[in-house]
């Protein structure tokens, strides 16, 4: 997979491996279209001057750009990047509100968990 800034920026390649589609994995998710991503970072991709190139050129490929006409104002669902053993891991997770009975003054308490809905 080849990531490029164009027309003149850098370009970064990589080789993956173990990819599976949603339909082998049976992950159940519902993202809706257009809607943003949060984009989640590893702190290994803060500790070298390459490993900023390679989070700068993920933001540009993956991120939402700003006041895009169809994108949504809310976020669904996050993408998350992880740096181990000299691999970059992808994961993409849902947010999902799920509402807790509390017996105190609130009497319901919404509380956001995230649910693996690809790899």
């Amino acid at each position: 997979m080849w990531l490029n800034k164009s027309p003149s920026g850098p370009s970064v390649k990589f080789a993956c491996t173990n990819i599976n589609t949603t339909d082998e994995l049976k992950l159940t998710g519902n993202c809706l279209k257009y809607s943003r991503p949060l984009l989640s970072f590893d702190g290994a991709f803060d500790s070298s001057p390459h490993m900023k190139l390679i989070k700068e050129m993920l933001v540009h490929v993956f991120n939402t750009p700003k006041n895009h006409p169809k994108s949504k104002p809310f976020i669904d669902h996050v993408l998350s990047f992880n740096y181990h053993t000299g691999k970059i891991w992808f994961r993409v997770y849902q947010v999902v509100n799920q509402k807790e009975e509390i017996f105190t003054e609130k009497d319901d308490v919404e509380k956001l968990l995230l649910i693996e809905v690809g790899p």
